[in-house]
């Protein structure tokens, strides 16, 4: 047996968060294990660089855990807040696929300064903030304007996932604060739902901004 290193460990750590958001019975407890897992995602990315831990065997375990964290759980979570239709099931169900398609296409391609599609992350913590604004249960969510506008979203989601569009890396942040467009969007995101007295929509709004400033200069970018 290859012996694990320790950044492979934090790797484990995000996995067992994914599944423990899984099979949560409370929408909050389980939208929070999503965002533990998040944080180990981050840390084991960090460590393995720093103590020059990268190997196979942790670029696997890191896609495995994502499956799992980023792609499952997400699913699971979205599921538990729509109402129980087709259209719903088939939502909630493109997240894995897409995540699983997403991840095996970033394994194929070379390290670089930026990520090409949504990151799995990125897509699952939109359904977090949306778990921490909707109320448990999700009453008015039989609200038919509502659910299909959110069921879009998903969909949309899904398909940045999969897309050529590039986002920044957490390697590449310090070049992504020279541009003032992005400061100036994720700070709206940020600072207009607090403005608005709606403090759990701070996670939605910054990843809104975030996604939408991708998108544009992705496609000014193709233009010139």
């Amino acid at each position: 047996m290859i012996r694990l290193k320790i950044a492979d460990l934090f790797t484990l750590g995000n996995l067992s968060a994914g599944f423990m958001a899984i099979v949560a019975e409370d929408i909050r407890f389980a939208a929070g294990m999503i965002v533990l897992g998040a944080c180990f995602d981050v840390l084991d990315g960090l460590i393995a660089r720093a103590m020059r831990q990268q190997s196979e065997l942790g670029k696997q375990l890191d896609s495995l855990a994502d499956m799992v964290t980023f792609g499952v759980a997400p699913a699971v979570l979205f599921y538990h807040l729509l109402p129980e239709d087709m259209l719903g099931l088939i939502a909630c169900t493109l997240i894995p696929v897409f995540s699983a398609w997403r991840l095996a296409n970033f394994n194929l391609l070379p390290s670089q300064p930026h990520f090409v599609g949504l990151p799995t992350p990125a897509n699952a913590l939109w359904y977090v903030g949306l778990a921490l604004w909707l109320p448990e249960p999700p009453v008015f969510m039989d609200s038919l304007p509502l659910s299909g506008m959110l069921i879009a979203i998903s969909f949309m989601l899904s398909w940045l996932m999969v897309s050529t569009i590039r986002f920044p890396a957490i390697k590449s942040l310090p070049q992504m604060m020279k541009d003032k467009r992005a400061l100036l969007a994720s700070l709206i995101g940020l600072v207009l739902p607090l403005i608005y007295g709606h403090l759990q929509l701070v996670i939605n709004g910054f990843l809104t901004s975030f996604i939408l400033v991708a998108v544009f200069t992705s496609l000014t970018a193709a233009r010139t």
